[in-house]
């Protein structure tokens, strides 16, 4: 063989191991990244934190420990995400590259102590294998500006929205409103208190009250109400109202007293207990103002009226009308509470076939200086047309189970009959407040029966059916009374938590002069059994209407023939268990 052949063979034996090795080459960095030794080295020379793991998210490489979060683990178990950081990122983010070889996002990587990064994941492509590029950028800097921003928008002492946050919801709130054509109400509320408190007891003692009478007010307001803090004695609240003009004021008004009432108090900070005095400013939406600084500007001012009025607050819409007869009312209906005005009277329930009482009703009575002893039918419309009676009625409830802790000392006591209005009966923190008595007295829900008017449900069906599920679920007991005295649809009656149902004393009033009134009442005395209700009756004064009404079917009845209403003490039984109606006088 020449000398050129075998040249020619030798450099083919060159060509030929130069493309072996380049193939085993490419294979090699095909399988595994880690070979490619220009990626490796350009990554290193990145100022940015990058971690190269398999499929399965195990580190493989990196290029400066001190770059990146601390795994101590692996990363699937480490790496979260969410608004809230809470949720594992690591399925997530591996489900997305699947549809995308890009993902990147705010990620939150430890175990106890989480810290944020913006993160960017790519799949490295011309592998056989799946290889993952992670990209990490710390965001301490960018969350510490976030939080100095959340800072500045909340209140530190009460977690309440502060002013620059309160402007953005206030206007939020007229925007949603002007669309719908629904009105709104502005509340200032005024601790006046608050900076003596401060001055005497210490910032510590003011801030604690501040925070109790927040909890307080927040645990009973509605779902929508939004509350903020705008100085250092001054809360705001935005309440949606369902009505318009007078209406709607007549809501803000009611709504407003309640809230003044649950910032009385008492509260207890070291060495002391508080009531407050506090005072309120209403505005309404839009009659007090087309946009947020005349409507705060309105409600400031009634606020500053308010401050110098008996009542305690003002509506600015008010502004020019007379409310010195309200006013009045309002403050004999205050001192009632605080001067030892109101009474709990009793009156049995009997049981027709028996002659025994089968329940106690107790209702509350006002002995007025000035308009002598009022019922609690009498003093009801009073009481709703000042806003207070909520406050009556709680005032009643607690007073009763007072009285029922002291009964059962003396002797076993049937159900106690407790009537409620609607006022009480729609809000919405009605069942934890009466859960919260039982619990302090050591009573059970069994042992009362509420009485309910059909003015909620006309107001709110839906609302009244959710109300009345949850007392019933609770273990109370609900009558409907008052039936026939007003337009009681059947619908109602055929809701399953009612037990019993009492008749109006004007369905009775005629009975033994009129056949049309017997059959009218037998007629609605045997709807009532048909829905699987007892019926009772109010208003029984003679034996004759007794006889009848237990002839019809009626179970049970109170009225002047069995027993008169009477006041209460806890040192003796309501009345005697074994009265027999047919001898009462």
């Amino acid at each position: 063989m020449e000398i050129s052949g075998w040249i020619y063979l030798i450099l083919a034996g060159f060509a030929a191991v130069s493309i072996i090795a380049l193939v085993l080459r490419l294979w090699s960095l095909q399988r595994n990244p880690l070979q490619n030794q220009a990626l490796l080295g350009y990554l290193q020379q990145q100022a940015a934190a990058f971690r190269l793991t398999d499929a399965n998210g195990t580190p493989l490489w990196h290029n400066n420990e001190t770059r990146f979060p601390p795994l101590h683990t692996d990363l699937e178990s480490e790496l979260f995400f969410s608004a809230d950081g809470q949720h594992p990122g690591f399925p997530d983010i591996m489900a997305m590259l699947q549809i995308s070889p890009h993902w990147q996002g705010q990620v939150w990587i430890g175990g106890q102590s989480r810290q944020a990064f913006q993160l960017q994941v790519s799949v490295i492509p011309g592998y056989q294998r799946q290889h993952l590029l992670w990209r990490w950028r710390p965001l301490q800097s960018e969350l510490d500006q976030m939080q100095n921003q959340i800072d500045v928008c909340l209140d530190p002492v009460t977690g309440l929205p502060a002013e620059a946050l309160w402007r953005y919801w206030l206007q939020q709130q007229l925007t949603r409103h002007q669309l719908r054509y629904h009105s709104f109400a502005l509340v200032l509320l005024d601790i006046t208190e608050l900076q003596s408190i401060r001055r005497n007891f210490g910032s510590a003692a003011a801030d604690s009250l501040l925070q109790q009478l927040v909890k307080n007010v927040q645990s009973e307001m509605p779902p929508e109400a939004f509350f903020a803090r705008l100085g250092p004695q001054q809360l705001a609240i935005l309440l949606s109202l369902t009505g318009h003009d007078e209406q709607s004021q007549q809501q803000a008004l009611q709504l407003t007293r309640e809230i003044l009432s649950f910032c009385q108090g008492p509260f207890v900070i070291p060495a002391a207990e508080v009531r407050l005095d506090c005072h309120a400013g209403i505005a309404i939406f839009p009659d007090a103002g087309p946009n947020i600084d005349e409507l705060q500007a309105h409600a400031a001012q009634a606020l500053q009226i308010a401050n110098t009025v008996p009542d305690k607050l003002h509506l600015w819409q008010m502004q020019n009308q007379s409310t010195v007869a309200g006013i009045q009312l309002q403050a004999e209906l205050q001192q009632a509470l605080t001067q030892y005005q109101l009474e709990i009277w009793s009156q049995p329930v009997i049981e027709l076939s028996s002659g025994v009482a089968n329940a106690v009703r107790l209702e509350l009575c006002w002995r007025s200086p000035t308009r002598g002893l009022l019922n609690y039918a009498a003093l009801k419309p009073l009481a709703e047309q000042t806003g207070q009676l909520l406050a009556l009625e709680r005032w009643a409830f607690c007073q009763t189970c007072q009285l029922l802790e002291l009964w059962h000392r003396l002797g076993e006591l049937p159900p106690v009959q407790v009537e409620l209005s609607a006022t009480n009966f729609r809000h919405s923190g009605l069942l934890n407040f009466l859960q919260s008595l039982l619990q302090d007295h050591q009573l059970q829900a069994s042992q009362f029966v509420l009485c309910l008017t059909e003015e909620g449900w006309l107001q709110d069906p839906a609302g009244f059916n959710a109300q009345a599920e949850a007392l019933v679920a609770a273990g109370f007991g609900l009558m409907i009374s008052q039936v026939g005295h007003g337009v009681s649809a059947l619908q109602l009656l055929q809701q399953p938590y009612w037990q019993t149902a009492e008749l109006s004393e004007q369905v009775i009033r005629q009975l033994e002069e009129s056949d049309t009134q017997r059959n009218a009442c037998a007629s609605l005395i045997r709807l009532l059994i048909h829905q699987g209700l007892q019926v009772s009756v109010q208003g029984v004064d003679t034996e004759m209407q007794a006889y009848l009404l237990h002839v019809m079917g009626c179970y049970s009845c109170r009225g002047l023939h069995f027993s008169k209403m009477r006041p209460v003490s806890g040192q003796q039984l309501p009345y005697g268990l074994q009265q027999q109606w047919q001898q009462a006088s």
